[in-house]
């Protein structure tokens, strides 16, 4: 293709420098015999450009017309996406269908090579529009939305129109792809991931939150991965648990009180022993079982900031388990998001035992490993 589209380049400039000479237009711009006293064109030079009069009666033709008679159109130019630099920090230049189309002179209009659209074919888009399971954004879109450890870590990129280094930031495309799919193209199932059973002596993630308010009024909110739960003062430990694992980027936790002599036959215990924000303080150990790993830490914020006292959240244990495709112990099928465990392992329950992930984080007992 870049070929064939490099020597249509040449026979045009060809053309174009030997206008008078025989070619193969077939647009009678050559003059055989005889003189002639006017312009091609009829009118001259089809009224897009002006006659230069005797003796060579060429056509000057209009900013974007060319030809004996002005009747060629040029198409619109964009940054070319592979020719070689001109100089230093000087590279794709402007060119005609931005050297990815054919131009039909005709018209002015260009003919895009697959994969590339818009009038100059400047826009690189995304493959088979993402298969309907991604959105379709552009380079710098993409900057946004890009995440660390699933949080989102957006970062700045091609804001500079005069950087080099970014030229292509709104003009290639790529896929950012729905929950359950993924693949340059969207085209591939997700897999469950977990803990890989094999390894041993690690530890799952605990955070601690401390609350203390003294007239049990007020909320707060929980964000993990860019999701975000309310809570009241007035909660209990099993009211945190349920909202948390409704989160869509939480599976399963294990909340409980850091200290539960509170409310465990403790002497002069409290109406308010079983909320998560006491007025005498309290912490809460929130343990994550699925996902495992070094997890973000959640975010807390005094929503309407009608804590009067204490609230913040602290990692304990940082998480040591894996969290990884299969388990480390299958091949996921892409087309079908499913595992296929290796043998002795199945399904988990994220924690080593046997649950219903399908995830191949369960080492089957008694099972000959291979």
């Amino acid at each position: 293709m870049n070929n064939f589209i490099c020597f249509l380049r040449v026979l045009i400039s060809y053309v174009s420098k030997h206008l008078y000479d025989t070619q193969i237009l077939g647009d009678c711009g050559y003059r055989q015999s005889g003189t002639t006293s006017s312009c091609p064109g009829e009118p001259a030079c089809l009224g897009r450009g002006i006659c230069s009069g005797p003796p060579e009666y060429r056509c000057e033709c209009e900013s974007g017309r060319s030809g004996p008679d002005c009747a060629l159109i040029d198409c619109p130019k964009g940054n070319s996406w592979y020719s070689l630099p001109s100089g230093e920090n000087k590279a794709h230049g402007l060119a005609e269908c931005s050297d990815m189309g054919l131009c039909d002179r005709s018209s002015g209009q260009c003919d895009c090579a697959e994969g590339f659209v818009g009038s100059a074919c400047q826009y690189m888009t995304c493959p088979l529009d993402c298969n309907d399971h991604g959105e379709c954004v552009s380079m710098s879109t993409l900057a946004q939305k890009n995440k660390v450890n699933g949080v989102l870590t957006p970062f700045t990129y091609g804001s500079d129109p005069n950087d080099p280094q970014t030229w292509d930031a709104h003009q290639i495309f790529g896929c950012v792809c729905a929950e359950g799919y993924e693949g340059h193209d969207c085209s591939q199932r997700t897999c469950p991931r977990g803990d890989d059973p094999h390894t041993q002596h690690q530890r799952n993630e605990v955070q601690q939150l401390s609350c203390s308010d003294s007239d049990d009024t007020g909320s707060f909110e929980l964000t993990f991965r860019d999701h975000t739960a309310s809570l009241q003062v007035t909660s209990t430990a099993a009211d945190m648990e349920s909202i948390l694992e409704a989160l869509p980027t939480i599976e399963r936790v294990s909340v409980s009180y850091s200290d539960p002599s509170i409310y465990v036959g403790a002497a002069g215990l409290v109406a308010d022993a079983l909320q998560v924000c006491r007025s005498v303080g309290q912490q809460i150990d929130i343990e994550f079982l699925a996902p495992t790993g070094d997890v973000p830490e959640l975010i807390v914020t005094n929503t309407h900031s009608d804590i009067d006292g204490i609230l913040s959240m602290t990692t304990q244990t940082t998480g040591t388990k894996e969290y990884v495709e299969c388990s480390g112990r299958g091949l996921c099928d892409k087309g079908t998001g499913l595992c296929e465990c290796f043998h002795g392992y199945g399904s988990s329950d994220g924690q080593g035992g046997v649950g219903t992930r399908d995830d191949c984080g369960y080492k089957v007992p008694y099972s000959f490993d291979q």
